[in-house]
């Protein structure tokens, strides 16, 4: 819990008489332009009553080592060496220091719910709708209500993000996750090699924008002149990453039973592996892994695809996942090491699954809370913290060349997680070389127009269900990965569905539909 919120009438009257003398004071220098935001206005009205994080000294703080668990392109060469350096920031700015966990996107799923099962005191950690599941973790009780140490502690960030934003993060009216800012209008990127679009002259534009799967298809025969070439460049997607392509809204993420149709204003829910889509999913699956399309049988080993290391080691003909972006072929070009097209799979919906895509949690056992979540603060305020923590060492790592636009260093090779989206908001990360000056304006316009989901808002609160989605979530942590990979038969399949129902998929569907209902009648 939140500790020492409890003011008295003189001391709040008291620090209101002096933050008005500061801005009178201030007035007379520098305007620090600020955003108008209901959020910005609740923030504005909390920093009267409540310290912000930067007014405390660091002498004055007790120092502290915080645990942070997040996945990534990890390890790196020389990853500790920069967490060293963030570390001596840390220590200036709030007397604090952090053992970092990172851990590969591969395991990290597993190790988190060992952590979390386990009951360590560790102090944040990534959640999404993706990976370390959100909604799931809530209903467990795993993570801690952030509402007042946003507002106390993290006044800056809390301010910065639109109200909609936070409103998509609340389960019970209470919000558990911390909200990086990027682009949450999600389509799936479609990322190709451009030497392989060029060689085998695939029209791009006759399938931008236009993929479903109901037409995945079209793209088959570049994919089958791709890999009788090479089978080691195979078609790449997951259940978790088609996003739109299924042309429906997840309730809790795609291991959780329940979706809605973007196009139904009635709102049913209904199981999406009953769902013609995610069958015909499967089935073309099924029937590009025997045509030797997938690759599946190296593949099959992981439990997460990594694009990176994919692109890079030259084992990917197609990859569709992740979110198509403004400034995406630079990023994706970095990353592989040549360069990419990437086209939008289909129409940007703004939905509360894009906006709680990337965020932080607050363990409820950490011992150190508020200090966490001025970490968060630091990190979303602090460019030249986030660029440190994000690219690595300054004229070791990257440089920033004459027309003030980022490029690799030297020693790039040796610290290049490229999750500049995990740590905190996009917002604050220098532009690569390519890219326009403009991006993060761009990302924001798109995130602005972008087509409204018609359960944007709701935040399913999975409390009343929480046996059913443990149960339901193990079932598909069972058969998922044969499912994309198409090693899962017909029979399989219909084995996969009737052991959701027997795990209560149901029943939670059953709870999704009363919430949205209930949800409905109030709008």
């Amino acid at each position: 819990m939140l500790k020492g919120s409890k003011f008295s009438k003189v001391g709040i009257v008291a620090t209101i008489m002096v933050l008005v003398l500061s801005m009178l004071l201030s007035a007379c220098s520098k305007k620090e332009a600020t955003t108008e935001t209901p959020a910005a206005s609740v923030a504005a009205t909390a920093a009267a009553t409540a310290a912000p994080a930067e007014s405390a000294a660091p002498a004055a703080l007790p120092e502290v080592k915080l645990t942070w668990y997040f996945p990534g392109n990890f390890p790196q060469p020389e990853q500790d060496k920069v967490f060293e350096e963030v570390n001596k920031v840390l220590k200036e700015k709030i007397n604090t220091t952090v053992d970092f966990k990172p851990v590969g996107f591969g395991e990290y799923e597993q190790k988190m719910q060992v952590v979390i099962a386990s009951g360590e005191a560790y102090d944040l950690a990534f959640t999404s709708n993706w990976i370390n599941n959100y909604t799931s973790n809530v209903a467990k009780g795993a993570f801690l209500p952030l509402d007042d140490l946003l507002v106390k502690y993290a006044p800056k960030s809390f301010a910065s993000v639109p109200e909609a934003f936070w409103t998509a993060t609340k389960v019970k009216g209470k919000i558990y996750g911390f909200v990086n800012q990027q682009i949450s209008a999600r389509t799936p990127d479609v990322v190709i090699p451009k030497s392989l679009v060029d060689k085998y002259q695939l029209d791009t534009s006759a399938i931008s924008g236009k993929l479903s799967v109901d037409n995945l298809s079209a793209l088959e025969p570049f994919i089958q002149a791709v890999t009788k070439d090479d089978p080691k460049k195979p078609f790449i997607t997951a259940l978790s990453q088609f996003g739109d392509g299924f042309n429906f809204e997840t309730i809790a993420g795609m291991n959780v039973p329940g979706a809605v149709v973007y196009t139904d204003d009635t709102l049913k829910v209904v199981n999406q592996y009953e769902s013609a889509e995610v069958m015909k999913f499967a089935a073309l699956m099924r029937d590009w892994n025997k045509k030797g399309y997938l690759n599946a049988s190296e593949r099959i080993a992981k439990k997460l695809d990594n694009s990176q290391d994919d692109l890079k080691a030259g084992k990917a003909g197609v990859i569709i996942g992740g979110a198509y972006k403004p400034g995406v072929e630079v990023v994706m070009a970095a990353q592989a090491g040549y360069p990419t097209v990437d086209i939008p799979a289909g129409q940007a919906h703004l939905t509360t699954g894009g906006i709680i895509a990337t965020m932080h949690a607050i363990n409820r056992n950490s011992k150190n809370p508020e200090r966490a979540m001025m970490l968060l603060e630091l990190l979303n305020t602090d460019a030249d913290l986030y660029n440190l923590l994000n690219f690595g060492i300054k004229d070791n790592h990257f440089k920033i060349d004459a027309d003030g636009f980022m490029v690799p260093g030297d020693n790039s090779k040796a610290y290049a997680p490229n999750v500049p989206w995990m740590f905190a908001t996009n917002y604050l990360a220098f532009v690569d070389k390519g890219m326009p000056k403009t991006v993060w304006e761009d990302t924001k316009k798109v995130n602005a127009d972008a087509v409204p989901s018609k359960l944007l808002g709701f935040t399913f609160d999975g409390t009343p269900v929480k046996a059913e989605i443990a149960k339901t979530s193990a079932v598909y942590d069972e058969y998922y990965r044969a499912i994309e990979l198409g090693v899962a038969s017909e029979a399989k399949y219909t084995e996969f569905v009737a052991k959701l129902k027997t795990a209560g998929s149901d029943k939670v569907i059953a709870e999704m539909q009363a919430q949205i209902d209930a949800w409905k009648a109030t709008k």
